[in-house]
């Protein structure tokens, strides 16, 4: 797995839409948020491998997280931007990009309001959540960076048939 240190420490955490339902990351992991921009496509990738992008002469990979999630690809809107997240990955600072349909707002989740994922009912990987939370009497998953950013998976190439 993506060796992740020290980024999920604390209780700041940036909140956001993924088809309707509110996701967050500990806001640690996050560099910036900027508009969504041109992507360009890597052929064989994964399809929630939505490509690379230019951002101040760094080129980035781009992960559609709605789709790394199993929720279906997104759907990009006026609203939708791309969270640049760095992070750890081999013992190599890295920066990579996530599109989320729209971003909402930092909360400060009290330890007290966290709870464990559920085993069963989640329409994501348990690998992809690190908790629950309860804020302002709904809850909020908790996104686990570690799992969503696995080398391992990300690296996997698709080989088109021809039919």
């Amino acid at each position: 797995m993506a060796e992740i240190t020290h980024k999920n420490e604390g209780h700041q955490f940036l909140s956001f839409y993924l088809k309707n339902e509110m996701f967050a990351i500990n806001v640690g992991y996050v560099r910036e948020i900027i508009e969504y921009t041109q992507i360009t496509r890597v052929p064989m990738m994964q399809s929630f491998i939505a490509g690379v992008t230019n951002i101040r002469g760094n080129v980035i990979p781009v992960l559609d997280l709605s789709g790394r999630l199993g929720l279906g690809i997104s759907d990009i809107s006026k609203k939708s931007c791309i969270i640049t997240i760095e992070t750890t990955i081999a013992d190599e600072e890295t920066e990579v990009g996530i599109i989320v349909d729209m971003v909402d707002q930092v909360y400060d989740i009290d330890p007290s309001h966290k709870m464990e994922a559920p085993e069963f009912g989640s329409k994501i990987r348990k690998d992809f959540m690190q908790m629950m939370a309860k804020v302002e009497d709904r809850f909020i998953t908790l996104l686990d960076m570690e799992g969503i950013l696995d080398i391992v998976e990300l690296s996997r190439v698709t080989r088109k048939r021809n039919v």
